[in-house]
């Protein structure tokens, strides 16, 4: 008997993130024109990251429900995280507990981090390909 994979990131360890990685969050176009558009979006702090998830301290202008999708950026790469738990922090900032939604370039970016944060990274490399 196996665990399903939504249930993943209660079994992976979570790697505090001392000196606060920084993620791109909550990106999305904007018309600012007729016919113009233009990329906008805040910066957040990785307060501790999984392979499969964060818990992430967003601006207080920035507020998402459990269940919603937001578009982020890691280290240059594009992924997508859903929201799984919320509340507001003492200074009014959000902390949200997401899960990110598994690609092929995000993931490895996020499988780097957890490898720098944790020290073994091979490991955690095959433990993230067995995730997916």
């Amino acid at each position: 008997m196996g665990s399903a994979p939504q249930h993943l990131d209660r079994l992976l360890p979570r790697h505090e993130s001392t000196a606060g990685l920084d993620l791109v969050w909550n990106v999305h176009e904007t018309r600012t024109g007729l016919f113009k558009k233009e990329e906008t979006y805040s910066r957040a702090v990785i307060l501790d990251l999984s392979l499969e998830g964060a818990r992430v301290e967003a601006p207080a202008g920035q507020k998402h429900e459990v269940g919603d999708r937001v578009d982020v950026r890691f280290q240059g790469m594009e992924g997508h995280a859903e929201i799984r738990h919320h509340h507001v922090g003492p200074d009014g900032s959000h902390i949200y507990g997401v899960r990110f939604i598994p690609e092929e370039g995000f993931g490895a970016a996020i499988n780097q981090a957890v490898g720098e944060l944790r020290g073994r990274s091979a490991e955690l490399r095959t433990a993230w390909n067995r995730a997916t």
